[in-house]
C-alpha cells in the first residue's frame, strides 16, 4: 500500500561556520531556451568556481548560483554577452548566514524547535525521547560514518499488534550536509508525532498502524562540518577518492543506475558520484539497514530549496508503472501544504520537474523494493 516517494522541501536554512562568504552573491538567472540551459550547465562551471543553489534544468525555470566577488564581474559579462538577463537574489551570503545563526540553540531544559541544532544537541534530544516515551521509542544504530560518528535513527510504533507485521515507513533528512532545514523538519515532526500520541486521534492511529523509522541526520560528518568548517558544504567527508578534494555526493552514490545522467566524475564537484556505487559507508549502512528491516515499504527523503514533491525516476524521464498513483499522493500533499500557510509546491517526476539525477536514494529504494 505504501510507495516510495521522495520529498524535496524547498526551504533554505543557514547559519555560521568557519569558512566565510563575505560579499559572495547569489544570482538568479532565468534561461529562455535549451541552449541557454546548456550554456549555464556546461560552460559556466568550467570557466568559474560556482555553487548551484538551484541547478539549470529547463527553459523558464529560475537558476540560482552563488558567485564569489572575484568572479562576479566576469560572470556577469558572460551572461550579458550571451543575452541572458539576471538579478542579484542574495546581496551578501555571509550576512544571510550571520543573520540566521542562533548561538542559543538550547535554552535551559527546553529543546527549542525554532532554531537549528548541532549534531550532539540532536543526539542528546533523541536520548530524552527514550526517557520520555519508553513504551514507544527506541534508538537504533544504523552504522558508523567515515569519521567514526554514529548514525542514529529513532524507531517507534504504538500499541497493538506485532510491530514487525506493521508496514514500516522510513524518513530521513540531512543527506546533503548544508540543507539544515531538512534535519530540523524531521526533528520537529518526530517531536510533534510523539507529543500528540494519545492526545490526537489521527496521530495516534498513524503511530499505532505503522512502524516508524526517522533518521534526522543522514550525513553526520558533513553536517558536523557545516557547523565548524564550511556552512555551504554538501558532500560526505571521505578522503579516499582524491588527494585534493574531499567527499562524495551521498545522493548520487546509490547502486541504482549509478554514474549515469546528472552526476559528475570530478572528485571536486559537489555532485561527485564517488569511485563506485555504495563507496560511501554512510550510504551503504543506510541501504543495508533498510534492506534488513523486512517490513519497510515506504521511503521519504527530505531536501531543501526548490519547493518540490518528487517521485522516481531520477535517472530517466521514463515513468514507472504506478507513477499516476504516486503523483496523486504528491498532488494531495502539495494541496494540503498550501492549505496551511499558502506555500506552493510543485509535484512530479524527479528527472522532469527538476533535473536528471542518477544513483539517488529515491531511485534505489523504489527500484529495490517495488
Amino acid at each position: 500500500m505504501w510507495k516510495s516517494i521522495a520529498i524535496f522541501l524547498a526551504l533554505l536554512g543557514v547559519a555560521s561556520a568557519g569558512m566565510t562568504y563575505d560579499d559572495h552573491k547569489v544570482l538568479r538567472i532565468v534561461p529562455s531556451s535549451t541552449e541557454e540551459v546548456s550554456m549555464l550547465r556546461d560552460e559556466l562551471p568550467v570557466a568559474f568556481r560556482v555553487d548551484w543553489w538551484r541547478e539549470p534544468s529547463y527553459p523558464g525555470i529560475p537558476v540560482d548560483v552563488r558567485v564569489s566577488p572575484g568572479d562576479l564581474t566576469r560572470v556577469e559579462e558572460m551572461l550579458i554577452g550571451a543575452g541572458m538577463s539576471h538579478e542579484v537574489f542574495v546581496e551578501d551570503v555571509q550576512k544571510l548566514i550571520d543573520s540566521s545563526y542562533s548561538p542559543n540553540s538550547v535554552r535551559g531544559d527546553e529543546f527549542d524547535y525554532g532554531v537549528y541544532h548541532t549534531l550532539p544537541e540532536i543526539e542528546d534530544w533523541m536520548k530524552t525521547l527514550v526517557a520520555d516515551y519508553p513504551d514507544l521509542v527506541e534508538l537504533v544504530e544504523v552504522g558508523k560514518s567515515f569519521e567514526g560518528r554514529t548514525i542514529t535513527a529513532v524507531k517507534f510504533t504504538g500499541k497493538g499488534g506485532n510491530s514487525t507485521e506493521k508496514p514500516g515507513l522510513w524518513l530521513d533528512g540531512g543527506i546533503h550536509a548544508r540543507e539544515w532545514i531538512s534535519p530540523a523538519v524531521n526533528v520537529y515532526m518526530l517531536g510533534k508525532l510523539l507529543a500528540d500520541y494519545g492526545v490526537d486521534d489521527e496521530t495516534t492511529d498513524l503511530i499505532d498502524s505503522l512502524e516508524w523509522y526517522i533518521l534526522p541526520v543522514f550525513n553526520v560528518d558533513g553536517y558536523s562540518f557545516t557547523w565548524n568548517g564550511d556552512r555551504m558544504w554538501r558532500k560526505t567527508r571521505s578522503t579516499y577518492s582524491s588527494k585534493f578534494c574531499v567527499g562524495v555526493d551521498p545522493n548520487r552514490n546509490w547502486d541504482w543506475h549509478w554514474g549515469e545522467a546528472g552526476t559528475s566524475k570530478n572528485p571536486c564537484a559537489d555532485d561527485f558520484q564517488g569511485p563506485s556505487a555504495f563507496s560511501e559507508v554512510e550510504v551503504k549502512s543506510v541501504s543495508d539497514f533498510i534492506k534488513s528491516q523486512k517490513n519497510i515499504n515506504g521511503y521519504v527523503n527530505f531536501h531543501s530549496y526548490s519547493q518540490l514533491w518528487m517521485a522516481p525516476w531520477g535517472y530517466t524521464s521514463d515513468l514507472p508503472d504506478d507513477f499516476d498513483a504516486q503523483d496523486a499522493v504528491g498532488k494531495a500533499a502539495t494541496e494540503a501544504i498550501a492549505a496551511v500557510h499558502g506555500t506552493e509546491f510543485d509535484h512530479g517526476n524527479i528527472a522532469e520537474i527538476i533535473y536528471p539525477a542518477s544513483g539517488s536514494s529515491a531511485d534505489w529504494t523504489y527500484g529495490e523494493f517495488f
